[in-house]
């Protein structure tokens, strides 16, 4: 008769996937190696094209920022701005950048969209027209492109051409989207001119087209860029936004040090697949002119630039209160755990 084992003595059976869990644990344990993280969250970020403007999201993607927020994000180019809001609001995207002034339309149209930090601090376009081109006045009666019906560089060209002695009826329009399908318009002849940003405008210069003013120049208070989301989302994902932030504003500051200079160039011609030589341009001009928004920080004189244009262009009759379309909590949240 076999001998009784004691319910104190009897070892629980070990089921085969139990063996294999505690061998890799030892095995890890052994080399040196921790066991699997926590999967990274994913978030699906937008812009409008890649430009100049981004400065701050390649850098936090090449010195993995995100990844040490424990965040995998993954990048949409949309094409347009009114694109990357309806792809916001949809649900498609949980954070994006964009352009102010299209964030504000759709804002006080009743989409739910909120602003969570400043991205671009002024705008660093500029008018370029067809090559020999001399004066504002050789485009009356032609054709210019600027990104839409909607567009903060039709605004823009309306001051410019304005302040030259150009009505509005003095030359077509063409709608092409972001910078690079304007300087591909350009460089095809489709148009006479186009307001270009960086690092397009500097790739024209270099190829012999006509500098004919820096928007700058004429509208020196503006906020370009913000970084938004859809507010029904982000009541959900608080921790998810700060952890954006701060690699944002990591990013930033990485940046700004001159010590960094050399790379971020670098990061910035491969993002923008151009050379270095406008890479280099871009860089300098945005250091020079504080185009990248330090700190993520939000313009407020810039805001009300954009609602004062859309004022003059007839599209809203005053200012509006926009204070609650504003959520800064999460950016103090984020620069708050940072030190200086």
């Amino acid at each position: 008769m076999p001998a009784l084992i004691s319910k104190a003595n009897r070892r629980p059976k070990r089921s085969s996937a139990y063996l294999v869990m505690f061998y890799g644990l030892l095995a890890m344990t052994v080399t040196g190696l921790a066991p699997p993280s926590q999967a990274a969250e994913k978030v699906l970020f937008g812009m409008t094209s890649r430009t100049g403007f981004s400065a701050a999201h390649y850098v936090a993607e090449e010195k993995k920022l995100y990844a040490a927020e424990n965040l995998d994000v993954e990048t949409y180019a949309v094409g347009s701005a009114a694109g990357v809001l309806q792809q916001v609001a949809a649900g498609s995207l949980n954070i994006a950048q964009a352009a102010t002034d299209q964030i504000l339309r759709a804002m006080l149209q009743g989409v739910p969209l909120r602003i969570v930090g400043g991205a671009v601090a002024m705008p660093p376009f500029r008018m370029v027209a067809s090559k020999g081109t001399k004066s504002w006045s050789e485009l009356k009666g032609k054709t210019i492109t600027v990104g839409g019906k909607s567009d903060v560089t039709l605004y823009f060209l309306r001051v410019m051409a304005r302040k030259n002695g150009l009505a509005d009826g003095d030359y077509d329009l063409i709608y092409g989207g972001g910078t690079p399908n304007r300087f591909a318009q350009l460089a095809s002849g489709a148009v006479a001119g186009a307001i270009l940003t960086n690092p397009q405008d500097f790739i024209a210069l270099q190829q012999g087209y006509a500098d004919l003013g820096s928007v700058s120049h004429y509208v020196p208070a503006w906020a370009q860029n913000n970084l938004i989301v859809d507010s029904r989302w982000s009541t959900k994902n608080a921790e998810t936004i700060t952890a954006f932030l701060r690699a944002w504003v990591r990013a930033t500051r990485y940046y700004y040090d001159p010590a960094n200079r050399a790379e971020v160039i670098q990061i910035l011609a491969k993002h923008m697949k151009v050379a270095p030589e406008a890479a280099t341009s871009t860089y300098d001009l945005f250091i020079k002119e504080g185009v990248i928004s330090p700190d993520a920080e939000l313009h407020q004189k810039g805001l009300a630039a954009n609602l004062d244009a859309l004022v003059t262009m007839g599209e809203i009759p005053t200012i509006p209160n926009i204070d609650g379309y504003i959520e800064l909590s999460f950016l103090n949240a984020a620069v708050s755990t940072l030190k200086k």
